[in-house]
């Protein structure tokens, strides 16, 4: 048995797996402590009541609990069927308040409240029919996890004051009857679904203190609909060697965090340490992974890199790229996920987490309660503050001028970051302060349904502002998120036969798509990362997201501009749509004529599609917006068109922590027919109108040696592409 298989159920074996005593990462707790044990610990419950006494803030999140408490009027007789989700959350909120204020008071009021709430839930939920998959008739939501974990703590906290027989034994059947659900929850692998399956399960376990059930959550088990994976597969593999979560999104990442720390907050009640466990990483798949990405082998991981990697995956000023997703637009808006920074400090005592919390008080000035961090102000946050030991946090300390590696395979290096295993890479220009120039690229597999077709996008970011955007909508319900997200033209890269890239190329109804699921790699290529020097530059490529097409793309940062060089190489002809949309209203030459950009999918959502005249091989066009200029030095392909386009409206997107709102965005697509294609282009930003640089010469194919000649105020300066190998030379 190798040391990165031994959680494999094909190389174990399931009884194996599912036997309490097989512990071979340390993980289970020898004994459980008495209740309560779940939400918080006796030691807990005393420094909270100490720091009420002694702390203002305490004293503002004690009065919120309280309130929160009484603020249910009555209770309904019975709880109908079908089961209604927002009365449901009510019940077991309010239980679950009551129990606590009732520890924290010992006023017997809430204790009365929270029984009553709870036999209420017990009762209706015990008689709600069973599915045919096996769950209760209010069915799986994500929403009905989050009860099941509300659950859990509560009966946790109504037994620490002590239950009688006829309350404890309903209740325990009620913790009971939430393993069918637990068991018929149908993502089961690598999903944050299931990261979020397993903290029900383990607060349940813990409750109910089943070391069966705790083990299960740990290490796997077998529910009779598959094999569910545990914590154990989630460490190991789905956080990546970068210190990314496997599906790309800085959004779902933090999702996915707020769920690894409710497990690491909650085992570490009972005695165990997740925070600071290292197993090895996983080398191969544990029977039904959802994506490729292993290793190193002999490695071991940490949790602690979920909470480095993504102060580099940010510009410098803390923007995000929206791509795929995301819905985080930037990092101070990673309070809605609740207090994952400030536990991590007290795991840690890391500054940089210090530095995100300081950030974040500092530039949400307004708040619903004030005195209370953010953290607090999220949708569970009125029970959160048991968690914590301070707000204020005055040794925050960052700088992305600092090398170093994080995680396994993540690098940041004369303020340029590679995340490897991710497949992304920011280039930032300088010493990089929140003016200075960035640039993004992707170039990883589409392994996640929360994925889109963008294989080699870019976002350029300079003046402390977006110059470039990904698609935005309005959620999953949005018309456009199908037609318009989850297409490549809505993206900064290449569409071909204005059709999305594999694995979205079919067009079907789903939103969900995966490489996986089709059983073919999308992966594109590093082919350079070069932070040195007064000229940065990355270029990835990709063979597999079009048949018989490779994608190349060579991006070059300097301090006062940003080159763009895409090749594209094909044995057969095709039609070739380089897009880039820009943030602002573009100016558009009085002598462009009305076009249309066809009915394809994303294509039939631009609107007012102008094409520019003639066949100019240099174009030069400029974005407007908030009182500065976006230039854009574009060299068009021989026989190509230039069109300009907006944009749909994406403005009520939900984009988390967004420093201002980015709207309009209007596109450029420079349209090309052949086989093999060379676009290049130079973009610049400035509050004047005139730019400071020009591309004066262009040298060389798709498949050959490039070289770019750019002048600026007072120095030529030329740069040598090569084919092979890819070092990027600059020629003076």
């Amino acid at each position: 048995m190798t040391e990165g298989s031994e959680t494999n159920p094909d190389v174990v074996g399931r009884d194996r797996l599912q036997d309490v005593s097989y512990d071979p990462f340390g993980l289970m707790p020898r004994d459980l402590p008495p209740h309560p044990r779940v939400l918080l610990t006796r030691e807990r419950l005393a420094r909270t009541k100490r720091l009420i006494r002694e702390r203002k803030w305490a004293r503002t999140a004690m009065d919120r609990l309280i309130a929160s408490a009484r603020s249910l009027s009555g209770l309904p007789d019975t709880l109908p069927v079908p089961a209604d989700p927002r009365l449901n959350a009510e019940i077991i909120r309010h239980a679950l308040h009551n129990g606590l204020a009732h520890l924290l008071t010992g006023r017997a009021r809430y204790r009365n409240s929270a029984l009553a709430a709870f036999r209420l839930l017990a009762v209706a939920y015990l008689q709600w029919p069973i599915l045919p998959d096996g769950a209760r008739a209010y069915a799986y939501s994500l929403a009905d996890t989050r009860m099941t974990v509300e659950i859990g703590q509560t009966y946790d906290l109504l037994a620490a004051a002590g239950l009688d027989g006829r309350d404890d034994g309903l209740f325990r059947e009620l913790l009971a009857g939430t393993r069918q659900t637990f068991h018929a929850q149908p993502h089961r692998t690598c999903g944050n679904h299931n990261t979020w399956g397993l903290v029900a399960g383990l607060s349940v376990a813990i409750a109910a203190g089943d070391r069966q059930w705790v083990h299960d959550a740990l290490y796997g088990c077998d529910g009779g609909g598959g094999w569910r994976y545990g914590l154990v597969h989630q460490l190991r593999h789905d956080i990546l060697s970068d210190g990314l979560q496997w599906e790309r999104g800085p959004g779902y990442h933090f999702y996915t965090l707020m769920g690894l720390v409710e497990m690491a907050w909650m085992l570490r009640n009972v005695g165990v340490d997740i925070w600071h466990v290292k197993p090895p990483t996983a080398t191969d798949s544990d029977g039904q992974d959802l994506h490729r990405a292993y290793g190193p082998e002999g490695e071991t991981k940490c949790l602690k890199a979920a909470f480095d990697a993504p102060l580099y995956a940010t510009f410098a000023n803390r923007d995000l790229s929206l791509l795929h997703d995301s819905g985080l637009a930037n990092l101070r808006g990673v309070w809605v996920w609740g207090p994952i920074y400030e536990l991590a400090y007290e795991a840690y005592r890391d500054p940089r987490y210090a530095w995100v919390l300081n950030v974040v008080d500092r530039e949400y000035p307004e708040r619903e309660h004030r005195g209370l961090p953010m953290s607090l102000h999220a949708s569970r946050g009125v029970a959160d503050f048991v968690r914590l030991n301070r707000v204020n946090f005055r040794a925050g300390r960052f700088s992305l001028t600092r090398d170093c590696a994080f995680s396994l395979t993540g690098r940041h290096v004369h303020g340029c970051t590679l995340f490897a295993t991710t497949g992304q890479a920011l280039l930032r220009a300088g010493r990089p302060d929140e003016m200075a120039p960035a640039a993004y690229m992707f170039w990883g597999p589409h392994s996640a349904g929360h994925q889109s077709p963008a294989s080699l996008h870019v976002d350029l970011h300079a003046q402390g502002r977006r110059l470039t955007d990904a698609p935005r909508s309005g959620g999953y319900e949005d018309s456009l998120h199908l037609t318009w997200v989850r297409t490549t033209i809505a993206h900064n890269t290449v569409t071909v036969d204005e059709r999305a890239m594999f694995p979205c190329d079919q067009e079907s109804e789903s939103i969900w798509e995966a490489d996986s699921w089709r059983e073919r790699p999308s992966d594109g290529t590093l082919e350079l990362f070069q932070p040195e020097g007064p000229f940065k530059a990355v270029r990835a490529s990709n063979a597999n997201v079009y048949p018989d097409v490779r994608l190349d793309r060579t991006v070059i940062l300097g301090r006062r501009y940003v080159l763009d060089v895409f090749r594209v190489l094909s044995s057969d002809e095709h039609l070739y749509d380089w897009a880039m949309h820009c943030l602002g209203r573009a100016c558009v030459p009085a002598e462009a004529r009305e076009t249309q950009l066809g009915e394809r999918r994303g294509y039939r959502h631009f609107s007012n599609a102008r094409e520019l005249p003639g066949t100019a091989r240099d174009v030069t066009l400029e974005w407007a917006f908030e009182g500065r200029t976006t230039h854009a030095q574009l060299v068009v392909p021989a026989g190509g068109r230039v069109v300009l386009a907006e944009d749909p409206d994406g403005s009520k997107g939900q984009n988390l922590g967004e420093l201002r709102l980015c709207w309009p965005r209007s596109t450029v697509v420079v349209r090309a027919r052949g086989r093999s294609v060379l676009f290049a282009s130079l973009w610049q930003w400035a509050p004047r109108v005139e730019p400071q640089a020009c591309l004066r010469r262009v040298e060389g194919g798709p498949d050959e040696d490039v070289s770019l000649e750019v002048s600026g105020d007072t120095a030529v300066t030329t740069f040598r592409l090569p084919m092979r190998p890819p070092v990027v030379r600059v020629i003076r």
